[in-house]
């Protein structure tokens, strides 16, 4: 689906295009499409007593994710190309490398590129013809990008995204899985869950919460996902099953 939605095409730099997500975004997408389409018929079930047929695609899902990709060449007929961690819309805005990794920053509106230079130590380049407004600095953003980074050079991209952040210029590092998911502000929201595994022999089961909040409390797993075929017997007996019939199935190896 990544491919067919055109997403792979648009992913990496023009060098290593076509290339794929790290991970299953379109299957995400179209299950969250699905979530969305259920609540909203669940909504006119209530106003109206009428239910409602869902079709869900999770092609069509991952183009309407896709944004501006989609909507740029609709409007303007301009096929959209790759362009790495670059944000085609402004500039300075993608990823830049600082003393110890890189860090995100979105300095797109002029205020906030300014507020950038003079805290980096180059306020020179907003006399520089080339990045005096948004245009120029879309235009020459491969030398605004070395320009900046010479600034960004003297410090760690912990420290630029402190600084920044507090600045009004968003600005964030590029982390790891497992830094991520060691976040402050994730434990803070208790995001992560431990939970006994579902063997019964006293192992931990770390399980990831849920990213909305109802009134305040999370909607997070507050027991383990079933061993594979747990409820089998519960489940056929829901379904009329007798315990004889059950035994029997149990016996050809059926269940």
């Amino acid at each position: 689906m990544q491919g067919l939605s055109g997403m792979m095409s648009v992913t990496g730099t023009p060098e290593v295009s076509p290339l794929r997500a790290g991970f299953p975004v379109a299957d995400t997408l179209g299950g969250m499409a699905a979530a969305f389409a259920v609540a909203a018929a669940l909504v006119r079930r209530e106003r109206t007593g009428s239910g409602a047929y869902l079709d869900v695609s999770m092609l069509e899902a991952a183009l309407t994710a896709m944004g501006w990709v989609t909507s740029n060449y609709l409007i303007t007929g301009r096929p959209p190309r790759p362009m790495g961690n670059e944000n085609f819309t402004a500039a300075p805005s993608g990823t830049f490398r600082t003393a110890d990794g890189y860090l995100n920053i979105a300095a797109n509106r002029q205020q906030q590129f300014a507020t950038l230079c003079r805290l980096i130590g180059r306020a020179e380049l907003l006399a520089d013809e080339r990045f005096a407004h948004p245009a120029d600095r879309k235009a020459h953003r491969d030398e605004l990008r070395a320009e900046i980074e010479k600034g960004l050079a003297e410090r760690a991209a912990g420290e630029w995204e402190e600084i920044l952040a507090d600045a009004g210029v968003p600005a964030a590092r590029v982390l790891s899985v497992p830094d991520a998911l060691g976040l402050e502000q994730l434990a803070e929201r208790d995001f992560v869950r431990t939970l006994p595994f579902p063997d019964g022999r006293g192992r931990e089961l770390r399980v990831l919460g849920s990213p909305f909040r109802v009134d305040g409390e999370p909607a997070a797993a507050t027991a383990p996902p079933p061993l594979l075929g747990q409820h089998t017997e519960q489940v056929l007996a829901e379904l009329g099953y007798s315990p004889q019939e059950i035994d029997a199935m149990k016996e050809r190896g059926a269940i």
